[in-house]
């Protein structure tokens, strides 16, 4: 049997300064509550989770010194808040780690890590951070299955943003995130295409029906960094007319670079990270 390095991505991690304001805009962006509210002593956070149906979204920040304590704090130095990390789910990370060390990629120590809820019910899961220059700043993590991030119940109503479609990065070193996503992650290359308009060129990597959209950029502090977030929804109207509804202010609707998709931007998005909304129906109202 091959082993698949990664089944998809776990969780995406934002850091909010007032985790409990933004988990209420979040709320009501998602049109349901968080499915875990706890903390982790080992990585010093507090956690809110959101399920989404193809993954979760956690709002963290720091609270005591720990594992990722002062990640935290050199990320809100430079940017206050906003897009912080994702976590890459391995059906067995004991085995990822050891396969990644042995290709000579750099790497945290594998550790039991525990999250607990405030019904003091503790989860344990294993997890380990890719420590290359190329990526220090997406802060990626791996771990097992942590069952407790999803809810017990998916979003089903038409007007819910009902998944993730794309995570945008910016780089300066395209081939160097080729090199290391798709020859040592293993995560697929759909397309890698220079767009002559602006000289610039574009990686789509495909995770379990998640696009990581690699744009190469010279305007980023490090050689990586997150830019923005796409979400995908199964009624574009309902689900537009519903957020203008519940106060958010979007762009007007226009036709997506993918024909048969609609698409808007997020005027003022929550925790400031560049968001659009796309979706697959009809015309352009």
């Amino acid at each position: 049997i091959m082993f698949i390095m990664f089944n998809r991505i776990q969780n995406i991690f934002f850091v909010a300064s007032d985790i409990e304001k933004f988990s209420k805009d979040f709320s009501l962006f998602f049109s349901s509550k968080p499915s875990f509210q706890g903390f982790s002593n080992e990585l010093g956070i507090k956690i809110h989770t959101f399920n989404v149906n193809n993954l979760s979204i956690s709002i963290i920040n720091t609270y005591k010194e720990g594992l990722w304590s002062k990640k935290i704090l050199d990320f809100k130095k430079d940017k206050r808040e906003g897009f912080f990390g994702l976590n890459f789910m391995s059906d067995d990370p004991k085995v990822a780690h050891n396969e990644l060390k042995e290709k000579k990629i750099s790497l945290s120590e594998i550790q039991e890590i525990t999250f607990e809820d405030y019904n003091n019910n503790i989860f344990h899961s294993f997890l380990f951070s890719i420590s290359e220059d190329l990526t220090s700043n997406l802060n990626i993590s791996v771990s097992g299955d942590n069952k407790f991030f999803i809810g017990k119940e998916k979003t089903t109503s038409d007007l819910c943003v009902k998944s993730v479609n794309q995570v945008v990065i910016n780089t300066n070193n395209p081939d160097g995130i080729i090199n290391l996503f798709e020859k040592n992650l293993k995560i697929r290359l759909a397309l890698d295409k220079t767009f002559k308009e602006w000289s610039g060129r574009m990686l789509f990597f495909r995770i379990d029906g998640v696009t990581l959209e690699v744009v190469e950029s010279d305007q980023i502090h490090g050689s990586s960094d997150f830019y923005g977030i796409g979400w995908h929804t199964d009624d574009f109207k309902l689900s537009y007319e519903s957020l203008i509804g519940k106060g958010f202010e979007l762009s007007e609707i226009r036709k997506g670079r993918k024909p048969g998709t609609l698409v808007s931007t997020l005027k003022n998005p929550i925790l400031g990270i560049p968001t659009i909304l796309i979706g697959l129906d009809g015309d352009v109202i």
